[in-house]
């Protein structure tokens, strides 16, 4: 008998031109980035890499050198299933000197909630990014970059990969301490320039359960997004566990729901069947009263008070007002006991609850202005300082006298925007705002030269030599000089007119 070749059961694998095993790196390819960095998938003894290398146009700056090296060496201290590994730094043929990290089969979070995944698959992703975010704070580190673009979701079992540590900062760290974020998920206290810590990745995860979850967790997120960061959750785990408390209140909300409807029925019928039987028994009063008023007094209605005994030995006759009011009067003609809640009285437990008083009401409105003051003026203070970013950033030739005036311009057009924000404020808060403020601004244009050491060798204009650059590098000077005049003659009127 002659055997199917089919049906032989000795595994193996099938043969393929195009598979080829070799120490050295192969077959790159090159993956969209963004960023100072590129990225290449590139194979290596049968198994698929990332290479991360800078930039052409980066590769001698000496700031992104920094912040490289930087990246490798917080990354070589993390090892969790969640968090992207990298496994070396060497010089490849294409990438040149680059990091050696784990390909990762997925796609960003962004692209995998479109999909619209189910709602357990959402549970057990936001739990592994919490776990992530919790291992890089034990180790003293801080992502200031969460955003959906750097997590991704593997095609298969959708576990995440928590990646791009490229702004990442830890206190083990002196250098390249400047602020960095993406600016739509940057919590306060990044974008006024502040510091940041493990809370800083935490508001960037509100933002993100938010997607994840736009009609849950709604308690967790505002705690999340809190502008103070005091006031928002002290670590992952206190995050992990709020949420818990959610679905475990969420679950048992129905069974609530069934409780309170049967305690509802019963007492309906407890108070229906009393009231038939026995309290007109109870409550039948000595006076010869008709029997339709008799009911009217002691029948249980809001705001009524219910006499069934008489008090110090005298006895209660009630007597009515126009309105629906009563008092009730003693056998003694000359007192009187009226009734201290009226028709429409509160009850007792409504009278035990405590009325903030108008002067804690005041303070707490005042509060909040001040923080909705300063968290606009976190976001004003990076649009007042953009030019100076271009200008920085720029291909034209570049003069210390031009940089100087536009952080002037951009100082000054800050100041304007305070005193704008701070007239509107209450008095007894003008002052905070004012100190914080200007503290924000000096941070601002000294993080110019932290950010920029470059900046303070640029040439003035009287040192460009060539006449057709020194023209319109001169009258660009001028003009920015007057603005810069302008703003401060406009702000110091307004400092008055505060004052």
């Amino acid at each position: 008998m002659i055997e199917n070749p089919d049906d032989i059961s000795t595994s193996g694998f099938v043969p393929s031109s195009e598979y080829a095993v070799s120490g050295c790196f192969s077959g790159h390819s090159e993956l969209p980035s963004r960023g100072y960095c590129r990225l290449f998938k590139a194979q290596r003894n049968g198994q698929w890499f990332v290479l991360k290398a800078l930039k052409p146009e980066y590769q001698q700056d000496p700031v992104y050198q920094g912040m490289f090296e930087k990246e490798y060496d917080l990354m070589m201290q993390l090892n969790h299933p969640n968090i992207v590994r990298i496994y070396d730094k060497e010089e490849d043929s294409v990438a040149g000197v680059c990091m050696v990290m784990e390909y990762v089969d997925g796609r960003t979070l962004g692209d995998f909630l479109e999909e619209n995944p189910p709602q357990n698959v959402r549970e057990s992703v936001a739990r592994q990014i919490l776990e992530a975010i919790g291992y890089c704070h034990s180790k003293q580190i801080i992502h200031r970059d969460l955003k959906p673009s750097n997590i991704l979701v593997t095609y298969n079992g959708n576990w995440v990969k928590l990646i791009d540590f490229g702004l990442s900062d830890s206190d083990q760290y002196a250098v390249l301490k400047e602020p960095a974020y993406t600016k739509a998920y940057a919590a306060p206290e990044q974008l006024s320039g502040g510091e940041v810590d493990n809370r800083t990745d935490l508001y960037a995860f509100g933002l993100i359960l938010k997607q994840l979850f736009p009609n849950r967790y709604g308690r967790v997120v505002r705690k999340c997004l809190q502008p103070r960061k005091e006031k928002r959750y002290s670590s992952a785990e206190e995050v992990a566990a709020a949420m818990k408390s959610c679905v475990r209140r969420r679950r048992m909300m129905p069974w609530l729901i069934a409780l309170m409807t049967v305690v509802a029925v019963l007492s309906a019928f407890l108070l229906l069947h009393y009231s038939n039987d026995g309290t007109r028994k109870t409550l039948q009063p000595s006076t010869g009263l008709p029997a339709s008023v008799r009911d009217t007094v002691f029948l249980a209605e809001p705001g009524r008070t219910q006499v069934a005994e008489p008090a110090h030995g005298n006895m209660l006759s009630p007597t009515y007002e126009e309105g629906g009011g009563r008092n009730y009067v003693l056998d003694n003609p000359l007192t009187t006991v009226s009734n201290p809640e009226g028709p429409h009285g509160m009850s007792r437990e409504q009278r035990a609850v405590p009325i903030p008083s108008a002067t804690t009401q005041k303070e707490n409105q005042e509060q909040e202005a001040l923080d909705n003051a300063i968290y606009n003026f976190k976001f004003t203070i990076d649009s007042m300082f953009e030019p100076v970013d271009l200008y920085v950033k720029s291909d034209e030739v570049k003069t210390s006298n031009i940089l100087r005036d536009l952080i002037y311009i951009a100082e000054y057009k800050a100041k304007i925007r305070e005193c704008q924000i701070r007239s509107r404020l209450p008095k007894s808060k003008r002052n905070s705002f004012f100190n914080y403020a200007n503290d924000q601004i000096g941070a601002k244009k000294k993080s110019y030269t932290q950010k920029y050491p470059a900046i303070l060798q640029y040439p003035n204009e009287q040192q460009v030599r060539d006449p057709e650059t020194y023209q319109p590098i001169l009258e660009q000077s001028k003009k920015y000089r007057e603005e810069g005049r302008r703003l401060r003659d406009e702000w110091e009127r307004m400092m008055r007119a505060v004052k």
